[in-house]
């Protein structure tokens, strides 16, 4: 055929050094047309020869060392991007074993069937071009120049690509009224990469990707690092949950046997809120709140949780100095003598009195600071500072009787905490008789064998160990029987209980006659009326401590208190 003086042939030249080839971009890509030169590129004789050697499918096009790269660096290009086209570069075997060097030129449609079809050049190059990153091909470097606002493995947008767009929406008189973020996090992902293979893991991210971009069609979102992901989309609160709920629900149902766990925090945007960063930050910390929640979905931003973060940051970023400049306090609470009604010890309690943002009690720093593994410098703090007070009472011949420290589990972990409590006796010349080390209930049989052996090395130079807050947890009350103790301390609740329900008082009576069945006391915390207090008498509890007989209190300010209410201690002790 002759067009315009030019001669035309029906039938594609043979002998090119590369060629052009179609398959299906869903699904097992299964090969749909292969011209010749691509048939002779891989050193076959027939189409039916290159089906068998490629199994009919782009994957076994590609040599295997290099296909999960490339196949994620054409779903990067081509996903959730304006233009369908992608770049990469890899290498192929032939029928006859011999390894050619390809850069590939694909382009992303979409037939009339609906299905989707990419449409690929291919080209065989030299070794020394195809390792030379510094002269990139035309299209390579438009696809490089996209990529620049894209993640290279999910093709959504890049977190400073997020931020820009974001940003530019909040500065616009266009901004809708109602806008929600979502920060997204696959929970345990690091295990499930250790477990299943980085592979794998690419892949759930990928459909984590894919997910979120069916889900949110209209809005903007992005893959910030690892497996965070954040959505800010032109919704309401309700609109937002159902979309997250969604999402999880899919992604359960991708690998049902996996258990693919996926958290999000929301965070509706107020009118003061006008930095894409901050609204980032408010989805994320609403995200972090619930890791540890299985039975939660997502988490929803306010301003209370974000007062609770602030509070916990200033906690683990000032605690050094709390200690240092004395901000830690230890208050004392008195344990009286049920028979005698006289103080016969003390529960050592911390506070922080900070001069930025004021009083905090105990539940406002200590589960931060067991939470970051730092609670061990407060207990060191306690320790020295309760020895250093008894040593001032004895010096001047005070009335002195023991004191109960409470020691946390980490403590046995992060440092050895007899030692600590060891050195800061012998600095004093502190009998041991007067230190009772309580552990709470919770920590039995967390780490039976660990904590047995160091509550015998307390008690063998002759401190005593209290079984704490008993009744608020869970254990098996066998649990007891590996450990040997002197006080057991019921938990505030029985005596709440007393006057709601009507076994509540068999059932105090029952764990006192445990106590004295074992051969150790009983002590009942939270005692605030003298009617309990006599209800303790006459069930045989031998100690009681509570708000009755005084609130914890600076030292001095406690022993006047109690002088004031006509309580004595008994027979000063410089031992047991």
């Amino acid at each position: 055929m002759t067009i315009g003086g030019t001669q035309f042939e029906n039938v594609i030249p043979t002998g090119l050094p590369g060629g052009f080839f179609l398959y299906e971009a869903d699904g097992d890509l299964t090969l749909r047309y292969v011209d010749p030169n691509v048939i002779e590129l891989y050193e076959c004789s027939s189409v039916e020869e290159f089906c068998e050697l490629c199994h009919n499918s782009f994957e076994g096009m590609v040599h295997p060392e290099d296909y999960p790269k490339i196949q994620n660096d054409i779903n990067a290009q081509t996903f959730g991007m304006e233009k369908r086209h992608d770049y990469v570069r890899y290498r192929i075997i032939t029928k006859n074993g011999n390894v050619r060097y390809i850069e590939d030129f694909g382009h992303l449609v979409h037939g009339a069937d609906g299905k989707r079809y990419f449409y690929v050049y291919i080209v065989d190059t030299n070794k020394e071009e195809y390792f030379n990153r510094n002269r990139n091909s035309l299209a390579e470097s438009q696809v490089l120049s996209s990529m620049q606002d894209t993640d290279h493995l999910t093709g959504i947008a890049s977190m400073k690509s997020f931020y820009d767009d974001v940003q530019m929406l909040l500065d616009s008189d266009d901004c809708p009224a109602e806008l929600t973020f979502a920060h997204f996090n696959i929970l345990h992902f690091k295990v499930f990469n250790e477990e299943y293979g980085f592979q794998a893991g690419d892949d759930l991210l990928c459909d984590l990707a894919l997910a979120l971009h069916k889900e949110f069609q209209e809005s903007l979102l992005a893959r910030f690092s690892n497996d965070h992901f954040v959505v800010c989309a032109p919704i309401g609160l309700d609109q937002m949950v159902k979309h997250v709920t969604n999402v999880h629900d899919v992604m359960m149902g991708i690998r049902p046997t996996t258990h693919v766990e996926v958290k999000a925090g929301i965070y509706l945007r107020e009118a003061t809120c006008t930095q894409a960063g901050a609204a980032c930050d408010h989805a994320r910390l609403a995200c972090n709140t619930i890791k540890r929640r299985y039975d939660r979905i997502y988490g929803i931003y306010d301003t209370n949780l974000y007062e609770s973060l602030r509070l916990e940051q200033y906690v683990v970023g000032h605690v050094d100095a709390a200690i240092k400049n004395n901000y830690l306090k230890v208050f004392y609470q008195p344990i009286v003598r049920v028979q005698t009604g006289k103080i016969c010890g003390y529960e050592a309690l911390v506070r922080w009195d900070d001069p930025s943002i004021g009083f905090l009690a105990p539940k406002h720093f200590v589960p931060t600071l067991e939470e970051y593994r730092m609670i061990d410098k407060v207990d060191r703090f306690t320790v020295r500072q309760v020895f250093k007070d008894i040593a001032k009472l004895r010096d001047a011949g005070e009335p002195i009787v023991p004191v109960s420290i409470n020691l946390s589990r980490l403590d046995f972990e992060l440092c050895d905490v007899f030692q600590v409590v060891e050195e800061s006796r012998n600095e004093f010349g502190v009998e041991p008789g007067m230190i009772d080390i309580e552990i709470t209930e919770s920590m039995l049989g967390e780490n039976a064998v660990f904590l047995v052996d160091a509550i015998h090395r307390f008690r063998d130079v002759g401190y005593r160990i209290w079984i704490d807050d008993f009744g608020s947890g869970y254990s098996a009350l066998n649990s007891l029987l590996d450990y040997d103790f002197e006080v057991l301390k019921l938990d505030l609740e029985f005596l709440h209980t007393l006057d709601e329900h009507p076994h509540a008082s068999n059932l105090i009576q029952n764990v006192i006659h445990l106590a004295h069945g074992m051969g150790v006391e009983s002590l009942q915390e939270g005692v605030e009326r003298e009617d309990h207090f006599e209800f303790l008498r006459e069930m045989g509890c031998e100690m009681a401590q509570g708000y009755l007989f005084a609130r914890p209190m600076p030292l001095e300010e406690s022993r006047a208190t109690t002088r004031a209410k006509g309580l004595e201690w008994e027979q000063m002790v410089h031992g047991r």
